[in-house]
């Protein structure tokens, strides 16, 4: 309940010094349970510089008592011990491979993962939802333009291979 408090006294900090905020703040005093969020909007990123200083449970606490509902990546952990990254989410979902399906979809760059990729820079993480935990979803040549992006972080539950790329 400790971590809670502080979530909410953090939360109640940035809702005072955010004015996109503001306007979410009464309605956030109504709401007993996690139900969505009271409001959208961008990041400006000096919070996601500040946002970037909290642990994890910091901010998934505080995420819940904005409304927002628990999304999370299970078991996800760093390529390398320490690593860690923040950013504005960039996400794509994977499908099976079906032949209708691969018969629309455009070749090469203007695939929709391309396109997804051409989003991301440093400020930004690219989460990819996989079709199983033993599917890649990427490799040396995708990473390679990733890295190329500046991307600012990679989450999967999927599998990755080439990791030399995006280390």
């Amino acid at each position: 309940h400790l971590l809670a408090s502080i979530s909410m006294m953090f939360v109640a900090r940035a809702l005072r010094r955010a004015p996109a905020l503001r306007s979410a703040a009464p309605s956030l005093a109504c709401r007993s349970l996690a139900t969505g969020p009271a409001s959208g909007g961008a990041v400006s990123d000096e919070m996601l510089d500040k946002l970037g200083t909290l642990s994890t449970q910091a901010l998934v606490d505080g995420l819940w008592v904005m409304g927002w509902p628990p999304a999370m990546v299970e078991g996800a952990r760093g390529l390398k011990p320490g690593q860690k990254c923040k950013g504005r989410a960039i996400t794509l979902r994977m499908v099976p491979q079906r032949p209708d399906i691969a018969a629309d979809k455009p070749a090469g760059e203007i695939s929709p993962e391309y396109e997804a990729f051409e989003l991301c820079g440093p400020k930004e993480v690219l989460c990819i939802s996989s079709v199983g935990p033993w599917e890649s979803v990427g490799g040396d040549i995708k990473f390679l333009r990733l890295k190329q992006l500046g991307l600012g972080g990679l989450v999967t539950d999927g599998s990755v291979r080439d990791t030399d790329e995006i280390l």
